[in-house]
Protein backbone atom coordinates (compact mmCIF):
# COMPACT_ATOMS: atom_id res chain seq x y z
CA UNK A 1 0.00 0.00 0.00
CA UNK A 2 2.79 2.39 0.85
CA UNK A 3 4.48 1.68 -2.51
CA UNK A 4 1.20 2.23 -4.35
CA UNK A 5 0.60 5.53 -2.50
CA UNK A 6 4.13 6.69 -3.27
CA UNK A 7 3.64 5.93 -6.99
CA UNK A 8 0.37 7.83 -7.02
CA UNK A 9 2.06 10.81 -5.35
CA UNK A 10 4.83 10.76 -7.96
CA UNK A 11 2.28 10.69 -10.78
CA UNK A 12 0.39 13.61 -9.19
CA UNK A 13 3.59 15.68 -8.94
CA UNK A 14 4.51 14.95 -12.55
CA UNK A 15 0.99 15.96 -13.67
CA UNK A 16 1.17 19.14 -11.58
CA UNK A 17 4.48 20.08 -13.15
CA UNK A 18 3.01 19.66 -16.64
CA UNK A 19 0.02 21.87 -15.77
CA UNK A 20 1.67 24.74 -13.89
CA UNK A 21 3.65 27.26 -15.95
CA UNK A 22 7.37 27.43 -15.36
CA UNK A 23 8.57 31.02 -15.01
CA UNK A 24 11.62 31.86 -17.07
CA UNK A 25 14.71 33.68 -15.95
CA UNK A 26 15.24 37.43 -16.11
CA UNK A 27 18.47 38.23 -17.95
CA UNK A 28 20.15 41.64 -18.28
CA UNK A 29 21.76 42.28 -21.65
CA UNK A 30 24.30 45.05 -22.26
CA UNK A 31 25.88 43.79 -25.46
CA UNK A 32 25.09 41.43 -28.33
CA UNK A 33 21.37 40.76 -27.86
CA UNK A 34 21.45 38.08 -30.55
CA UNK A 35 23.90 35.99 -28.55
CA UNK A 36 21.73 36.38 -25.46
CA UNK A 37 18.65 35.34 -27.45
CA UNK A 38 20.42 32.27 -28.80
CA UNK A 39 21.51 31.26 -25.27
CA UNK A 40 18.14 31.90 -23.61
CA UNK A 41 15.48 29.32 -22.86
CA UNK A 42 11.82 29.64 -23.88
CA UNK A 43 9.97 31.84 -21.39
CA UNK A 44 13.03 33.88 -20.40
CA UNK A 45 12.86 37.68 -20.16
CA UNK A 46 15.74 39.65 -21.65
CA UNK A 47 16.13 43.25 -20.49
CA UNK A 48 18.27 45.06 -23.05
CA UNK A 49 20.07 48.07 -21.62
CA UNK A 50 21.02 51.38 -23.25
CA UNK A 51 22.92 51.21 -26.52
CA UNK A 52 22.75 50.80 -30.29
CA UNK A 53 22.44 47.20 -31.44
CA UNK A 54 22.39 45.32 -34.73
CA UNK A 55 19.48 43.32 -36.14
CA UNK A 56 18.10 40.36 -34.19
CA UNK A 57 16.07 37.24 -35.02
CA UNK A 58 13.87 35.57 -32.40
CA UNK A 59 13.01 31.93 -33.03
CA UNK A 60 11.76 30.91 -29.57
CA UNK A 61 9.17 32.19 -27.12
CA UNK A 62 10.86 35.05 -25.24
CA UNK A 63 10.14 38.40 -23.66
CA UNK A 64 12.35 41.31 -24.78
CA UNK A 65 12.22 44.62 -22.94
CA UNK A 66 14.20 47.60 -24.14
CA UNK A 67 15.65 50.17 -21.74
CA UNK A 68 16.87 53.03 -23.97
CA UNK A 69 17.89 50.38 -26.48
CA UNK A 70 17.99 51.04 -30.24
CA UNK A 71 17.90 48.30 -32.88
CA UNK A 72 19.16 49.27 -36.35
CA UNK A 73 19.60 47.32 -39.55
CA UNK A 74 20.65 47.89 -43.13
CA UNK A 75 18.14 49.04 -45.72
CA UNK A 76 17.58 45.43 -46.97
CA UNK A 77 17.28 43.73 -43.54
CA UNK A 78 14.63 43.55 -40.83
CA UNK A 79 15.66 45.13 -37.56
CA UNK A 80 13.70 42.58 -35.52
CA UNK A 81 12.50 39.32 -37.09
CA UNK A 82 10.02 37.23 -35.09
CA UNK A 83 9.79 33.61 -36.23
CA UNK A 84 8.19 32.00 -33.17
CA UNK A 85 4.91 32.07 -31.29
CA UNK A 86 4.47 33.82 -27.95
CA UNK A 87 7.16 36.48 -28.35
CA UNK A 88 6.69 39.75 -26.46
CA UNK A 89 8.66 42.88 -27.43
CA UNK A 90 8.38 46.28 -25.77
CA UNK A 91 10.25 49.53 -25.20
CA UNK A 92 12.63 49.61 -28.19
CA UNK A 93 13.55 52.30 -30.67
CA UNK A 94 13.71 50.50 -34.01
CA UNK A 95 14.88 52.28 -37.13
CA UNK A 96 16.45 52.33 -40.58
CA UNK A 97 15.85 48.72 -41.62
CA UNK A 98 13.99 47.29 -44.59
CA UNK A 99 11.38 46.17 -42.04
CA UNK A 100 11.23 47.50 -38.51
CA UNK A 101 9.57 44.65 -36.60
CA UNK A 102 8.50 41.70 -38.75
CA UNK A 103 6.33 38.79 -37.60
CA UNK A 104 6.46 35.87 -40.00
CA UNK A 105 4.08 32.94 -39.39
CA UNK A 106 3.93 33.96 -35.71
CA UNK A 107 1.00 33.65 -33.30
CA UNK A 108 0.21 34.97 -29.86
CA UNK A 109 2.86 37.68 -29.84
CA UNK A 110 2.62 41.13 -28.24
CA UNK A 111 4.41 44.12 -29.76
CA UNK A 112 3.90 47.05 -27.39
CA UNK A 113 5.19 50.56 -26.79
CA UNK A 114 7.95 50.57 -29.38
CA UNK A 115 8.95 53.44 -31.68
CA UNK A 116 9.63 52.36 -35.26
CA UNK A 117 10.99 54.99 -37.67
CA UNK A 118 12.55 55.48 -41.11
CA UNK A 119 12.33 51.92 -42.38
CA UNK A 120 12.32 51.32 -46.13
CA UNK A 121 9.17 49.18 -46.05
CA UNK A 122 6.75 48.55 -43.14
CA UNK A 123 7.51 49.83 -39.69
CA UNK A 124 5.62 46.86 -38.20
CA UNK A 125 4.64 43.93 -40.43
CA UNK A 126 2.49 40.87 -39.76
CA UNK A 127 2.91 38.26 -42.49
CA UNK A 128 0.73 35.13 -42.25
CA UNK A 129 0.52 35.87 -38.51
CA UNK A 130 -2.67 35.41 -36.47
CA UNK A 131 -3.83 36.25 -32.97
CA UNK A 132 -1.23 38.87 -32.13
CA UNK A 133 -1.51 42.15 -30.19
CA UNK A 134 0.07 45.32 -31.59
CA UNK A 135 -0.50 48.13 -29.11
CA UNK A 136 0.87 51.52 -28.09
CA UNK A 137 3.51 51.71 -30.82
CA UNK A 138 4.61 54.73 -32.85
CA UNK A 139 5.16 53.62 -36.46
CA UNK A 140 5.95 56.82 -38.34
CA UNK A 141 7.99 58.11 -41.30
CA UNK A 142 8.40 54.65 -42.77
CA UNK A 143 8.41 54.01 -46.51
CA UNK A 144 9.07 57.63 -47.39
CA UNK A 145 11.84 56.78 -49.86
CA UNK A 146 12.27 54.01 -52.40
CA UNK A 147 9.64 51.28 -52.63
CA UNK A 148 8.08 51.37 -49.20
CA UNK A 149 4.71 52.59 -48.04
CA UNK A 150 3.55 51.39 -44.64
CA UNK A 151 3.41 52.30 -40.98
CA UNK A 152 1.73 49.03 -39.93
CA UNK A 153 1.16 46.29 -42.52
CA UNK A 154 -0.89 43.09 -42.32
CA UNK A 155 -0.78 40.45 -45.05
CA UNK A 156 -2.81 37.23 -44.88
CA UNK A 157 -3.15 37.80 -41.14
CA UNK A 158 -6.28 37.31 -39.06
CA UNK A 159 -7.69 37.79 -35.56
CA UNK A 160 -5.12 40.39 -34.53
CA UNK A 161 -5.64 43.35 -32.19
CA UNK A 162 -4.19 46.62 -33.50
CA UNK A 163 -4.89 49.16 -30.77
CA UNK A 164 -3.67 52.54 -29.57
CA UNK A 165 -0.89 52.97 -32.11
CA UNK A 166 0.25 56.13 -33.91
CA UNK A 167 1.19 56.11 -37.58
CA UNK A 168 2.14 59.49 -39.00
CA UNK A 169 3.86 60.65 -42.17
CA UNK A 170 4.39 57.23 -43.74
CA UNK A 171 4.97 56.94 -47.49
CA UNK A 172 1.42 55.90 -48.31
CA UNK A 173 -0.50 54.07 -45.56
CA UNK A 174 -0.81 54.51 -41.82
CA UNK A 175 -2.21 50.98 -41.62
CA UNK A 176 -2.53 48.70 -44.65
CA UNK A 177 -4.28 45.33 -44.90
CA UNK A 178 -3.49 43.37 -48.09
CA UNK A 179 -4.58 40.77 -49.01
CA UNK A 180 -7.03 38.45 -47.24
CA UNK A 181 -6.98 39.85 -43.71
CA UNK A 182 -10.09 39.07 -41.66
CA UNK A 183 -11.49 39.40 -38.15
CA UNK A 184 -8.89 41.92 -37.07
CA UNK A 185 -9.76 44.57 -34.46
CA UNK A 186 -8.37 48.00 -35.31
CA UNK A 187 -9.25 50.46 -32.55
CA UNK A 188 -8.06 53.72 -30.97
CA UNK A 189 -5.25 54.37 -33.45
CA UNK A 190 -4.13 57.82 -34.68
CA UNK A 191 -3.47 57.63 -38.42
CA UNK A 192 -2.62 61.11 -39.68
CA UNK A 193 -0.39 62.76 -42.25
CA UNK A 194 -0.13 59.72 -44.54
CA UNK A 195 -1.52 59.35 -48.05
CA UNK A 196 -4.26 57.08 -46.63
CA UNK A 197 -4.99 56.66 -42.94
CA UNK A 198 -6.22 53.06 -43.26
CA UNK A 199 -6.20 51.19 -46.57
CA UNK A 200 -7.73 47.73 -47.08
CA UNK A 201 -7.23 45.95 -50.39
CA UNK A 202 -8.38 42.65 -51.88
CA UNK A 203 -10.51 40.37 -49.77
CA UNK A 204 -10.21 41.94 -46.32
CA UNK A 205 -13.45 41.12 -44.52
CA UNK A 206 -15.19 41.15 -41.14
CA UNK A 207 -12.74 43.56 -39.54
CA UNK A 208 -13.76 45.97 -36.77
CA UNK A 209 -12.55 49.56 -37.34
CA UNK A 210 -13.56 51.64 -34.33
CA UNK A 211 -12.59 54.87 -32.54
CA UNK A 212 -9.66 55.66 -34.79
CA UNK A 213 -8.55 59.16 -35.81
CA UNK A 214 -8.00 59.02 -39.58
CA UNK A 215 -7.54 62.71 -40.33
CA UNK A 216 -5.33 65.08 -42.33
CA UNK A 217 -4.18 62.53 -44.89
CA UNK A 218 -3.34 63.62 -48.43
CA UNK A 219 -5.88 61.28 -50.06
CA UNK A 220 -8.51 59.55 -47.92
CA UNK A 221 -8.94 58.77 -44.26
CA UNK A 222 -10.22 55.24 -44.97
CA UNK A 223 -10.18 53.39 -48.30
CA UNK A 224 -11.59 49.89 -48.99
CA UNK A 225 -11.07 48.31 -52.41
CA UNK A 226 -11.75 44.99 -54.17
CA UNK A 227 -14.12 42.73 -52.24
CA UNK A 228 -13.55 44.13 -48.77
CA UNK A 229 -16.86 43.04 -47.25
CA UNK A 230 -18.75 42.89 -43.95
CA UNK A 231 -16.44 45.31 -42.18
CA UNK A 232 -17.75 47.45 -39.32
CA UNK A 233 -16.61 51.08 -39.43
CA UNK A 234 -17.81 52.62 -36.17
CA UNK A 235 -17.33 55.87 -34.24
CA UNK A 236 -14.19 57.05 -36.01
CA UNK A 237 -13.03 60.66 -36.43
CA UNK A 238 -12.31 61.38 -40.10
CA UNK A 239 -11.53 65.04 -40.75
CA UNK A 240 -9.63 67.28 -43.15
CA UNK A 241 -8.50 64.60 -45.60
CA UNK A 242 -7.66 66.15 -48.93
CA UNK A 243 -9.82 63.94 -51.20
CA UNK A 244 -12.35 61.93 -49.17
CA UNK A 245 -13.25 60.88 -45.69
CA UNK A 246 -14.27 57.30 -46.59
CA UNK A 247 -14.03 55.59 -49.99
CA UNK A 248 -15.45 52.16 -50.91
CA UNK A 249 -14.76 50.73 -54.38
CA UNK A 250 -14.80 47.62 -56.53
CA UNK A 251 -17.19 45.21 -54.92
CA UNK A 252 -16.78 46.18 -51.26
CA UNK A 253 -20.27 45.07 -50.24
CA UNK A 254 -22.25 44.87 -47.01
CA UNK A 255 -20.10 47.14 -44.89
CA UNK A 256 -21.57 49.01 -41.92
CA UNK A 257 -20.61 52.68 -41.57
CA UNK A 258 -22.10 54.09 -38.37
CA UNK A 259 -21.52 56.80 -35.78
CA UNK A 260 -18.54 58.42 -37.52
CA UNK A 261 -17.60 62.11 -37.51
CA UNK A 262 -16.81 62.80 -41.18
CA UNK A 263 -16.03 66.48 -41.43
CA UNK A 264 -14.29 69.01 -43.69
CA UNK A 265 -12.89 66.51 -46.17
CA UNK A 266 -12.01 67.96 -49.56
CA UNK A 267 -14.09 66.41 -52.32
CA UNK A 268 -16.27 63.77 -50.63
CA UNK A 269 -17.35 63.03 -47.10
CA UNK A 270 -18.30 59.50 -48.13
CA UNK A 271 -18.09 57.97 -51.59
CA UNK A 272 -19.27 54.46 -52.46
CA UNK A 273 -18.84 53.39 -56.05
CA UNK A 274 -17.81 50.66 -58.48
CA UNK A 275 -20.39 48.12 -57.40
CA UNK A 276 -19.92 48.41 -53.65
CA UNK A 277 -23.53 47.59 -52.80
CA UNK A 278 -25.84 46.91 -49.84
CA UNK A 279 -23.95 48.91 -47.24
CA UNK A 280 -25.60 50.35 -44.13
CA UNK A 281 -24.83 54.06 -43.59
CA UNK A 282 -26.40 55.41 -40.44
CA UNK A 283 -25.98 57.91 -37.60
CA UNK A 284 -22.92 59.60 -39.08
CA UNK A 285 -22.20 63.33 -38.95
CA UNK A 286 -21.16 64.29 -42.50
CA UNK A 287 -20.36 67.95 -43.06
CA UNK A 288 -18.17 70.50 -44.77
CA UNK A 289 -17.26 68.67 -48.02
CA UNK A 290 -17.83 69.47 -51.67
CA UNK A 291 -20.20 66.45 -51.80
CA UNK A 292 -21.44 64.96 -48.54
CA UNK A 293 -22.41 61.48 -49.82
CA UNK A 294 -21.69 60.20 -53.34
CA UNK A 295 -23.23 56.86 -54.33
CA UNK A 296 -22.52 55.09 -57.60
CA UNK A 297 -23.75 51.76 -56.28
CA UNK A 298 -27.03 50.07 -55.37
CA UNK A 299 -28.98 48.74 -52.43
CA UNK A 300 -27.36 50.93 -49.80
CA UNK A 301 -29.52 52.09 -46.87
CA UNK A 302 -28.84 55.63 -45.69
CA UNK A 303 -30.72 56.90 -42.62
CA UNK A 304 -30.24 58.70 -39.32
CA UNK A 305 -27.31 60.75 -40.62
CA UNK A 306 -26.72 64.45 -40.05
CA UNK A 307 -25.74 65.78 -43.49
CA UNK A 308 -24.95 69.47 -43.14
CA UNK A 309 -23.06 72.33 -44.72
CA UNK A 310 -21.84 70.46 -47.80
CA UNK A 311 -21.80 72.26 -51.14
CA UNK A 312 -23.77 69.29 -52.55
CA UNK A 313 -25.51 67.32 -49.83
CA UNK A 314 -25.78 64.06 -51.79
CA UNK A 315 -25.31 62.69 -55.31
CA UNK A 316 -27.03 59.35 -55.96
CA UNK A 317 -26.28 57.70 -59.30
CA UNK A 318 -27.56 54.27 -58.31
CA UNK A 319 -30.68 52.81 -56.70
CA UNK A 320 -30.53 53.32 -52.95
CA UNK A 321 -32.83 53.88 -49.96
CA UNK A 322 -32.51 57.17 -48.09
CA UNK A 323 -34.82 56.62 -45.14
CA UNK A 324 -36.00 54.04 -42.67
CA UNK A 325 -39.70 53.28 -42.20
CA UNK A 326 -41.95 55.75 -40.41
CA UNK A 327 -41.45 56.88 -37.67
CA UNK A 328 -37.74 55.98 -37.73
CA UNK A 329 -37.33 58.52 -40.50
CA UNK A 330 -34.54 59.53 -42.83
CA UNK A 331 -31.72 62.02 -42.43
CA UNK A 332 -31.16 65.58 -41.22
CA UNK A 333 -30.41 67.84 -44.21
CA UNK A 334 -29.19 71.35 -43.49
CA UNK A 335 -30.61 72.61 -46.80
CA UNK A 336 -34.08 71.09 -46.38
CA UNK A 337 -36.64 73.87 -46.84
CA UNK A 338 -39.82 72.06 -45.89
CA UNK A 339 -41.98 72.48 -42.80
CA UNK A 340 -43.36 70.17 -40.13
CA UNK A 341 -47.10 70.70 -39.70
CA UNK A 342 -48.34 67.18 -40.46
CA UNK A 343 -47.67 63.67 -39.17
CA UNK A 344 -48.16 60.03 -40.03
CA UNK A 345 -46.72 57.63 -42.59
CA UNK A 346 -48.34 59.68 -45.34
CA UNK A 347 -47.64 63.02 -43.61
CA UNK A 348 -51.33 63.78 -44.06
CA UNK A 349 -52.64 64.05 -40.49
CA UNK A 350 -52.47 67.33 -38.55
CA UNK A 351 -49.71 67.63 -35.93
CA UNK A 352 -45.92 67.87 -35.73
CA UNK A 353 -43.83 64.71 -35.57
CA UNK A 354 -40.26 65.96 -36.17
CA UNK A 355 -40.35 64.82 -39.79
CA UNK A 356 -40.67 67.10 -42.78
CA UNK A 357 -44.04 67.10 -44.50
CA UNK A 358 -42.54 66.90 -48.00
CA UNK A 359 -39.74 64.57 -49.17
CA UNK A 360 -36.16 65.76 -49.63
CA UNK A 361 -35.29 65.25 -53.29
CA UNK A 362 -31.73 64.07 -54.08
CA UNK A 363 -32.27 63.24 -57.77
CA UNK A 364 -35.14 62.45 -60.12
CA UNK A 365 -35.56 59.01 -58.54
CA UNK A 366 -33.75 59.31 -55.19
CA UNK A 367 -35.68 60.88 -52.31
CA UNK A 368 -35.63 60.89 -48.54
CA UNK A 369 -39.34 60.34 -47.81
CA UNK A 370 -39.02 61.29 -44.15
CA UNK A 371 -36.40 64.05 -43.71
CA UNK A 372 -35.77 64.73 -40.04
CA UNK A 373 -36.22 68.29 -38.84
CA UNK A 374 -33.41 70.09 -37.03
CA UNK A 375 -30.19 71.74 -38.13
CA UNK A 376 -31.67 73.29 -41.25
CA UNK A 377 -29.19 76.09 -41.99
CA UNK A 378 -28.38 77.61 -45.35
CA UNK A 379 -24.71 77.67 -46.33
CA UNK A 380 -25.25 81.25 -47.53
CA UNK A 381 -27.95 83.52 -46.12
CA UNK A 382 -29.13 87.03 -46.97
CA UNK A 383 -29.48 88.90 -43.67
CA UNK A 384 -30.49 92.29 -45.05
CA UNK A 385 -30.91 93.96 -48.43
CA UNK A 386 -31.77 97.37 -49.89
CA UNK A 387 -32.79 98.55 -53.39
CA UNK A 388 -32.84 102.26 -54.19
CA UNK A 389 -34.85 103.42 -56.00
CA UNK A 390 -37.48 100.73 -56.67
CA UNK A 391 -39.03 102.82 -59.46
CA UNK A 392 -36.75 103.95 -62.26
CA UNK A 393 -36.64 104.82 -65.93
CA UNK A 394 -34.75 102.91 -68.62
CA UNK A 395 -31.00 103.62 -68.37
CA UNK A 396 -31.18 104.62 -64.68
CA UNK A 397 -29.10 102.89 -62.03
CA UNK A 398 -30.46 100.92 -59.05
CA UNK A 399 -28.22 100.95 -55.97
CA UNK A 400 -28.06 97.43 -54.49
CA UNK A 401 -26.85 96.57 -50.97
CA UNK A 402 -26.92 93.08 -49.42
CA UNK A 403 -25.58 91.78 -46.12
CA UNK A 404 -24.67 88.09 -46.39
CA UNK A 405 -23.69 85.35 -43.96
CA UNK A 406 -21.58 82.39 -45.06
CA UNK A 407 -19.23 79.92 -43.42
CA UNK A 408 -16.76 80.02 -46.30
CA UNK A 409 -15.45 82.94 -48.35
CA UNK A 410 -17.73 84.11 -51.13
CA UNK A 411 -16.19 83.91 -54.58
CA UNK A 412 -18.85 85.70 -56.62
CA UNK A 413 -21.91 87.80 -55.80
CA UNK A 414 -24.08 89.06 -58.66
CA UNK A 415 -27.55 90.49 -59.24
CA UNK A 416 -29.73 89.77 -62.29
CA UNK A 417 -33.23 90.82 -63.32
CA UNK A 418 -36.08 88.38 -63.99
CA UNK A 419 -39.47 89.11 -65.58
CA UNK A 420 -42.14 86.45 -65.08
CA UNK A 421 -39.39 83.96 -64.21
CA UNK A 422 -37.34 84.65 -67.36
CA UNK A 423 -33.90 86.20 -67.04
CA UNK A 424 -33.58 89.63 -68.66
CA UNK A 425 -30.40 91.09 -70.19
CA UNK A 426 -27.78 92.67 -67.96
CA UNK A 427 -26.34 92.04 -64.49
CA UNK A 428 -24.15 93.72 -61.89
CA UNK A 429 -21.40 92.38 -59.64
CA UNK A 430 -21.51 93.26 -55.95
CA UNK A 431 -18.30 94.07 -54.08
CA UNK A 432 -17.82 93.86 -50.31
CA UNK A 433 -17.64 97.24 -48.65
CA UNK A 434 -17.78 97.17 -44.87
CA UNK A 435 -20.52 94.74 -43.87
CA UNK A 436 -22.44 94.97 -47.17
CA UNK A 437 -21.94 93.79 -50.71
CA UNK A 438 -22.72 96.78 -52.94
CA UNK A 439 -23.13 97.61 -56.61
CA UNK A 440 -25.28 99.44 -59.17
CA UNK A 441 -27.66 97.61 -61.49
CA UNK A 442 -28.23 99.45 -64.78
CA UNK A 443 -31.68 99.26 -66.37
CA UNK A 444 -30.30 100.29 -69.79
CA UNK A 445 -30.98 96.87 -71.35
CA UNK A 446 -34.46 96.44 -69.84
CA UNK A 447 -37.81 97.05 -71.46
CA UNK A 448 -40.39 98.89 -69.41
CA UNK A 449 -42.10 96.62 -66.87
CA UNK A 450 -41.78 95.00 -63.46
CA UNK A 451 -38.72 92.89 -62.58
CA UNK A 452 -37.46 90.85 -59.65
CA UNK A 453 -33.80 91.51 -58.80
CA UNK A 454 -32.27 88.17 -57.80
CA UNK A 455 -28.97 87.80 -55.96
CA UNK A 456 -26.70 84.84 -56.81
CA UNK A 457 -23.69 83.91 -54.65
CA UNK A 458 -21.16 81.06 -54.64
CA UNK A 459 -18.79 80.22 -51.80
CA UNK A 460 -15.32 78.65 -51.82
CA UNK A 461 -16.81 75.16 -51.39
CA UNK A 462 -19.15 75.59 -54.36
CA UNK A 463 -22.38 76.11 -52.40
CA UNK A 464 -24.80 78.44 -54.18
CA UNK A 465 -27.75 80.63 -53.33
CA UNK A 466 -30.32 82.44 -55.44
CA UNK A 467 -32.67 84.77 -53.57
CA UNK A 468 -34.92 87.65 -54.62
CA UNK A 469 -33.99 91.02 -53.12
CA UNK A 470 -37.23 92.68 -54.18
CA UNK A 471 -39.12 94.07 -57.15
CA UNK A 472 -38.41 97.15 -59.25
CA UNK A 473 -40.58 98.93 -61.78
CA UNK A 474 -38.99 100.35 -64.94
CA UNK A 475 -40.72 102.92 -67.09
CA UNK A 476 -39.83 104.49 -70.44
CA UNK A 477 -37.87 107.71 -70.41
Amino acid sequence: MKTEAFCLLCLFCIALLTILPVEGREISVSSNPQAAIDAASPGDTLIVGPGNYEKITISKSLNLIGRDATIRAGSRDACISVEADGVNISGFLVRDGFYGIKLNYAKGCTIANNTVLYCTQPGIALLFSDGNTITGNNASFNGIVGEGWYGIYLSNSNDNLIAGNSAYGNGAYGINLFPSCSNNTIIDNVLQGNMYGLYMFNGCSSNLIRNNDMSRNTNSGLDLRINCTNNRILNNTIENNRVAGITLMEGSHRNTISGNLIQDNGRYGLQIQSGSDTCSINYNNISGSQTGIFLESNGNRVYGNRITDNAVSADDRGDNTWNGPYPQGGNIWSDYSGSDDMQGAGQDAPGKDGIGDTPYRISDKAVDRYPIMGGQVKSISVLDSQLSPTKARVADGIAVKAKLKSRYDLQQVTVRAFKSGVQAPGYCRLVLSGQYYQGTFSTALLDPGKYDLVLSATDARGAEIEESLGRIEVSAR
